[in-house]
């Protein structure tokens, strides 16, 4: 058994054995030089498993999405393979922090292999929330919010230079929020993201992207301190939402720290009656040593 960068003649068995893969991503991204993207195979170039993770050069962290092995195959430590290459490769990319998230799903199996491998003890770290937006639109929830006067938005692709480089010299809004990568890598949908503007000045942002043809993720939301209230925050999602109606996306997905509190409360209450579901996730670190 060997681990070995995944290659285009390998994406259809891929494909085949681990049905929560996406095709369009797989292939999209399978060239991509942030992307790891490793398989297990047998002696019979039979995949075995797959792990998928990215080198975030910003924050200079390898981020570690899923790590999946055939059932069959399972408890052959193949997990623990593909996390050290993984490691490897990002760790060669410039990574000094590894990090991932770990579902009610994941495996016992990646589990253990995390503990072997030194990284940090799971803590709950975020809440998913999954709304449906066709509910919202049955109570007409976007047309009784929206922005008062002063407060206006443009789509993503509208932002001046000027304006791109003055917010990657700001300091007002934290890093794991920060809207520069997913825009400079052209990650977040055109069609349902917004700089949000008081007069002439950007004070926040909604960025999402399409993950299927049912769920549309919110990567990062964020509205200036001392603009910041729920008055604001709900025209800026009506805006998504509206477009993601028009896009015949039934779902809108978002998380939301554990540490905000006021935040997490204000999400439960607000969206109580559109809420689809909701998962708690946890999260592990490892810091690598040169």
């Amino acid at each position: 058994m060997q681990i070995q960068k995944l290659n285009q003649t390998q994406v259809a068995e891929v494909l085949l054995h681990f049905e929560n893969v996406k095709g369009d991503f797989l292939l999209k991204d399978i060239n991509n030089e942030s992307f790891v993207i490793g398989v297990s195979i047998d002696k019979n170039n039979e995949i075995l498993g797959i792990i998928f993770a990215e080198y975030k050069e910003l924050d200079r962290m390898g981020v570690v999405y899923s790590v999946n092995v055939r059932e069959k195959f399972q408890n052959k430590n193949i997990e623990e393979k593909l996390l050290k290459f993984a490691e490897k490769e990002l760790k060669a990319k410039g990574a000094k922090v590894l990090y991932t998230n770990i579902f009610p799903e994941t495996s016992p199996n990646v589990k253990f292999t995390l503990r072997k491998q030194s990284w940090t003890p799971p803590a709950l770290d975020k809440t998913h929330f999954i709304i449906n937006v066709n509910d919202m639109k049955q109570e007409k929830w976007i047309e009784t919010n929206t922005f008062s006067e002063d407060f206006s938005v443009k789509e993503l692709n509208q932002i001046r230079d000027t304006e791109l480089e003055s917010l990657r010299n700001a300091d007002w809004y934290p890093a794991h929020l920060s809207p520069l990568e997913d825009f400079q890598f052209g990650e977040a949908s055109t069609q349902t993201s917004f700089w949000l503007y008081f007069k002439e000045e950007i004070v926040g942002w909604i960025l999402s992207t399409n993950v299927n043809n049912e769920h549309l993720f919110i990567t990062s939301l964020f509205i200036k301190e001392d603009r910041r209230n729920h008055y604001l925050l709900r025209p800026l999602l009506g805006e998504v939402i509206k477009n993601q109606i028009k896009l015949n996306i039934p779902y809108a997905c978002f998380d939301v720290r554990n540490e905000d509190k006021k935040v997490l409360k204000f999400f439960k209450s607000f969206f109580r009656h559109y809420i689809h579901n909701t998962i708690e996730i946890h999260s592990s670190y490892k810091i690598l040593r040169r």
